[in-house]
């Protein structure tokens, strides 16, 4: 394609959207598409003018100098440093996951608080677990309760929105210290970090949406988790190393409170089909433990608005208009250019 730009796209989740990012763009762009893989990625590289990827890796700087665009196809990022990528090369993530996240949540909640995966396990056998017309243990409800959200960016309010739906009040603390008390969005912001212990002590379920910072880790330990009442679900869909493993292990197993649903893990399979539970304490065997592989926000529709922001970007770069959602602009020179 003639004056076309080069995206390169390596990643091995590729097949899954490079159609839908192809048929999105507005602009000229040849595309070349592969896996995940140093070798392959060498040999395109080069004159490649942008390229969506989870990492660059370090010995290829010396190949990506006309590189000014990485696109990280989700909504965290890996590079940290400028000199992990080339001068003048803007490096932009993507969201579009809070709405599935945000029904994980509500699919969540309601199972660990109906208790209908237990009735419908025994009702195979027979049993008639949580029919009032036996004798049945009656169910909790989730109206009547009150929703905590540690974090209230794009998963946190989208969380807020369907929670009015159970008629369920929400609070949320946010990020930035000295964040003061308001109303917004329908939902009472207590405040920043310094209000963790009163979002802790008053909410009857709680959901952990803030990111991963030097400030957020371990956030919740064993001293925290203390706070939350007997009755208490605690939802964890943002990063696990926000709570304390350990800490947290301690209070399910001793029922500190009531029940976790956890999407977000300690340890990560290096490749597909790799055997792995999420952390060295055994969750998966607490029967007050909802598991899931970090699987909340994988959906067909999720990665079709990432195919197409990415896309957005994309034509952004070829017009000469500003990127969105940047988190980071290389600095690496190649030593024959400083020479110079």
């Amino acid at each position: 394609m003639i004056g076309a730009r080069k995206l390169v796209i390596f990643d091995d989740n590729a097949p899954l959207y490079a159609d839908l990012l192809s048929d999105a763009l507005q602009t000229s762009w040849s595309l070349e598409v592969g896996p995940n893989s140093t070798a392959w990625l060498g040999e395109h590289i080069a004159d490649a003018d942008a390229a969506i990827g989870l990492k660059l890796p370090p010995e290829l700087l010396n190949l990506a100098t006309k590189l000014k665009l990485l696109l990280f196809p989700g909504a965290g990022f890996m590079h940290r440093d400028p000199m992990e990528l080339p001068e003048g090369c803007r490096h932009a993530n993507v969201y579009e996951h809070e709405i599935p996240i945000a029904e994980y949540v509500f699919l969540a909640l309601l199972t660990l608080v109906s208790g209908q995966a237990e009735s419908r396990a025994a009702f195979r056998q027979g049993n008639w677990l949580g029919n009032g017309r036996v004798g049945g243990e009656p169910r909790r409800e989730l109206f009547g309760g009150k929703l905590g959200l540690i974090g209230f960016g794009h998963i946190g309010r989208e969380v807020a929105r369907r929670a009015a739906a159970f008629g369920l009040p929400t609070q949320a603390i946010r990020s930035r210290s000295g964040t003061r008390a308001c109303e917004s969005e329908g939902v009472s912001i207590l405040g920043g970090p310094e209000a963790l212990p009163e979002l802790l002590a008053t909410s009857d379920f709680v959901v952990v949406a803030c990111p991963l910072t030097p400030e957020t880790q371990h956030m919740l330990s064993g001293e925290q988790l203390r706070l939350l009442k007997p009755h208490a679900v605690l939802v964890n869909v943002a990063r696990a190393e926000i709570i304390d493993e350990a800490a947290l292990f301690e209070a399910l197993r001793d029922c500190w409170f009531a029940a976790a649903a956890l999407d977000v893990w300690y340890r990560y399979p290096s490749h597909a089909g790799e055997g792995l539970h999420g952390s060295r304490y055994p969750f998966h065997e607490l029967p007050n433990v909802f598991a899931t592989p970090h699987s909340s926000g994988w959906t067909a529709p999720m990665i079709a608005r990432r195919a197409r922001q990415m896309a957005a970007n994309l034509d952004r770069f070829a017009r000469g208009e500003s990127i969105e959602r940047v988190v980071l602009t290389g600095a690496w020179r190649s030593p024959c250019d400083s020479a110079a």
